[in-house]
């Protein structure tokens, strides 16, 4: 899995999520954005790009659960 920011030196994690989903070497392997600019507006842009799940910065519980659901989802996807 990937997890990545908004906010980042060079590129964004819009953009970061764009160029990871258009390559088929990474076929398959899950997105998460977690950041503290968590509006709509960029939960849906997020999603555009193919972000697989938003999780807004500072609740790392939400987090947690789902690092650990995507890990798994994604695991099985492979052994499948």
């Amino acid at each position: 899995a990937v997890l990545t920011d908004i906010e980042m030196p060079e590129m964004d994690g819009f953009i970061l999520t764009k160029k990871i989903k258009t390559d088929r070497r990474f076929a398959g392997i899950p997105v998460l954005m977690h950041s503290s600019l968590s509006g709509m507006q960029n939960q849906h842009l997020g999603r555009s790009v193919g972000v697989d799940e938003y999780v807004p910065k500072f609740q790392p519980q939400e987090l947690a659960a789902i690092l650990r659901r995507v890990l798994y989802e994604a695991h099985g996807k492979r052994e499948g």
